[in-house]
């Protein structure tokens, strides 16, 4: 008997509902055995840290079979650490994503510029995916011609947002979908998600899982 297509979830910070393949956001924290995780350092909470030992345990933890990406990590104009720091703690997390091999998810806010031209400087080869994507289409152009991803999320179910506008057009192999911290589940987003990609649920299930296994390296 051939198992259901899993809904793909790749960025939440709950508990993977029942029929999901998730990656939970477990930030520096502690984290279940055997489920899909990443693990980052999120540009609002730099300062929480030891900045002499905290890079260096990511490392320890970004080695680790379950932790699927980097992330969420990247730049935030709203943070109050200096965009100086933000930056250092960027480009080291890339590094690290580097020697591991996996993606990143990536946190920004009112910060693309930096983001292009770090991801521009570091001649990074890892795939970026910018979660939670509901920003203009100039952003969205910058965007694809700099090879990033992009993951949606509840910004879908808004009508007229820019998430919804992008769907509508965007190659199907360049996105995901998410749910973060919101409380939807993930099967709403991929019904909004199949209704303006004019397909069905079950077709964007098995799009999804492909790209999953392509850039996540899962299965």
């Amino acid at each position: 008997m051939v198992s259901p297509v899993p809904f793909i979830n790749i960025h939440t910070h709950s508990q993977p509902e029942e029929g999901t393949v998730a990656i939970v956001d477990a930030g520096m924290g502690d984290y279940p055995n055997g489920i899909p995780v990443s693990v980052g350092i999120h540009p609002w909470y730099i300062n929480k840290y030891d900045k002499t030992v905290i890079l260096e345990k990511l490392f320890l933890k970004a080695q680790r079979s379950e932790v699927l990406a980097i992330g969420e990590c990247g730049l935030d104009k709203f943070s109050e650490v200096s965009m100086e720091v933000q930056e250092y703690f960027f480009r080291e997390q890339i590094k690290i994503a580097e020697k591991v091999n996996k993606p990143m998810i990536i946190h920004c806010v009112k910060a693309f510029d930096g983001l292009f031209k770090i991801k521009k400087e570091s001649k990074t080869t890892v795939p970026f995916i910018v979660h939670g994507y509901n920003n203009n289409d100039n952003i969205a152009k910058q965007l694809l011609e700099n090879g990033v991803l992009f993951s949606f999320g509840k910004a879908l179910l808004n009508e007229g947002s820019n998430a919804e506008k992008l769907l509508h057009n965007i190659e199907s192999n360049s996105f995901f979908l998410e749910t973060d911290n919101a409380t939807v589940s993930i099967m709403s987003i991929f019904e909004k998600a199949a209704t303006l990609r004019k397909v069905s649920v079950e077709e964007l299930k098995e799009q999804m899982l492909l790209n999953f296994k392509s850039i996540f390296k899962y299965g």
